[in-house]
């Protein structure tokens, strides 16, 4: 595996991106685009289908006049009349028509003899964009559910007619890294048997998770051009993530893409498409170099890479330990020299208090302890009486409540009770959509423990099923 050849990356984030649900680019955003894959080291870039409509072909000439060291492509339907649009600035042409019964049958419903169409149009179109100067693509979209033979017979009136590459999309993304095996690799084997020139590409479709699986398998199978978009997107569940891909080819191959560049451009696109990054997404993902766990955190604290694949530098990111419910000591340490304290001078059993104190906070607030962690820490440093740091002299929060029974009389008498002996509570409210049930104010109490104090009443209380607790700051007027 190690001997394979250093494949070629195209991202179409400018087109099949654009097939994204809700998503567009403007021209500016689309430069950026085109410009920062083309600093990154990305091989080629699809930038549009002039076909679409009379702005997209303007929007594809304004792309194609900006000169990249990558190569630029068009996609067409195998058709005359759209290789026309495609600008001469470009100098491929990606042209797809499907071999497959279901969309034949699906789209050409006049035609009669619809594989007899198949097997005129694709040369036709072919020898057309060649004889305007263009190098060109066929993909046989569809290529995975369509007749094994007929797709062969297609590939082979493709090649007679001059086509550059080969394209064999898993459209509908539902191929398992078998299927690419079987189906690339008898193509391989075909564009070899016939001595072809042209080389495979690979386009997989993530529905059902294995669009990076299949992508490698195709890779391995012969394929030699790789596609992706920034951030996964595209048609449904998107395709293959380019830098994931790219990330995959550095780290387990060496062959070198400026991946820190790729990460910013992630972000970059994530803001300007309105489609968030995941935190667990692979590599981009916020979540991605961060130790959680105790035994995770005591392993990762001395060398991060118990626990990653890679060195987080990688993509310009470090390492990071998280706090939360199952924070351990060396996390603690970790939290604290981010913050600038000198954790030398400090005995184990401060951070082994603040671990536990954080540990406890979570069982009794939920979610919300999270605002809690840096008032646990100042808490416990300030009483070792060698760093001093500020907290609020007063802490104000809701606390909502999930109960049995909305409205059952103990559960409100008991309220009743708490708001008039404790000064802390101002006011216990019924809430309607949501999963819980109340909610509770408390303003102004001294203290955490104060705090943790209201919040064990309710806790104690019949027909209480949980609470979350949210620390509130300042009121807008």
């Amino acid at each position: 595996m190690q001997n394979l050849e250093k494949p070629l990356i195209l991202d179409t984030t400018l087109r099949e991106g654009l097939q994204t649900p809700r998503v567009y680019f403007t021209l500016d955003e689309r430069i950026t685009i085109l410009q920062e894959l083309d600093k990154a080291g990305i091989d080629f870039i699809e930038i549009g289908s002039p076909y679409a409509s009379e702005g997209e072909r303007k929007l594809v000439e304004e792309l194609g006049r900006i000169k990249t060291r990558a190569v630029k492509v068009v996609h067409c339907r195998a058709l005359e009349s759209d290789i026309d649009t495609a600008p001469e600035s470009v100098e491929w042409v990606a042209l797809y028509l499907s071999p497959a019964d279901r969309h034949l049958e699906a789209k050409f419903d006049k035609i009669e003899d619809k594989r007899g169409f198949v097997l005129k149009q694709v040369p036709r179109a072919i020898s057309y964009a060649k004889s305007k100067g263009y190098r060109v693509r066929y993909t046989a979209e569809d290529a995975f559910r369509a007749d094994p033979a007929f797709l062969r017979q297609v590939v082979v009136k493709a090649v007679e007619a001059g086509v550059d590459s080969v394209s064999l999309p898993d459209t509908s993304g539902g191929a398992s890294p078998m299927d690419v095996r079987k189906v690339y690799g008898e193509i391989s084997s075909l564009l070899k048997d016939i001595g072809a020139r042209c080389v495979i590409e690979a386009h997989f479709h993530n529905d059902m998770g294995v669009a990076l699986a299949n992508t490698l398998e195709a890779w391995m199978s012969g394929a030699k051009i790789l596609h992706g978009t920034v951030n996964a997107l595209g048609e449904r569940a998107g395709i293959t993530d380019t830098l994931v891909l790219a990330t995959w080819m550095k780290v387990k191959f060496g062959y070198d893409y400026d991946l820190p560049r790729l990460v910013k451009l992630a972000e970059y696109v994530s803001k300007i498409s309105g489609i968030e990054i995941p935190p667990n997404q692979p590599i981009s993902g916020s979540n991605v170099f961060i130790h959680t766990a105790g035994t995770h955190q005591k392993a990762a604290f001395r060398d991060p890479l118990t626990y990653q694949p890679f060195d987080a530098s990688i993509i310009g990111r470090e390492s990071g330990f998280a706090l939360g419910p199952m924070v351990g000591s060396e996390g603690v340490k970790a939290a604290l020299k981010k913050r600038g304290v000198e954790i030398s001078t400090l005995g184990e059993e401060v951070f082994e208090e603040i671990r536990d104190r954080i540990k406890s906070a979570y069982l009794l607030h939920g979610r919300g302890a999270s605002a809690m962690e840096n008032i646990i820490i100042a808490e416990v440093l300030n009483k070792t009486g060698m760093v001093k740091i500020t907290i609020p002299e007063n802490l104000s929060a809701q606390i909502l409540v999930d109960v049995e029974s909305m409205g059952d009389k103990d559960f409100e008498d008991f309220c009743r009770e708490l708001l008039a002996k404790n000064k802390g509570v101002t006011e216990i409210i019924e809430i309607w959509g949501s999963s819980f049930d109340y909610m509770v104010r408390v303003e102004e109490v001294p203290s955490l423990k104060e705090l943790d104090n209201i919040v064990n009443n309710f806790r104690r209380v019949k027909g209480v099923l949980r609470t979350e607790t949210l620390i509130t700051g300042k009121k807008i007027k």
